[in-house]
């Protein structure tokens, strides 16, 4: 069975990769690790990426909410 590949999903793929770079950045994730304790570097990487996948997540559940109510309103 072939998967078909739509382009929203390449666009949600490309997106969070981006976001997770950018919140990596902003935050300037390498001082702050280089200054903070070794105990707390692990739960804080945790968080990072579970927020940015969090955020990814409702980004790609709006992406689909809004393509369900485009077919909904083509098919009428």
């Amino acid at each position: 069975m072939k998967v078909k590949k739509e382009p929203w999903r390449i666009a949600v793929g490309v997106i969070s990769v981006i976001f997770i770079i950018f919140m990596w950045i902003k935050n300037d994730i390498i001082s702050i690790y280089t200054t903070m304790p070794k105990e707390q570097i692990v739960p804080l990487i945790a968080t990072t990426v579970a927020v940015s996948v969090l955020k990814v997540a409702i980004i790609t559940a709006a992406i689909l909410l809004v393509k369900r109510l485009i077919k909904k309103v083509k098919d009428k």
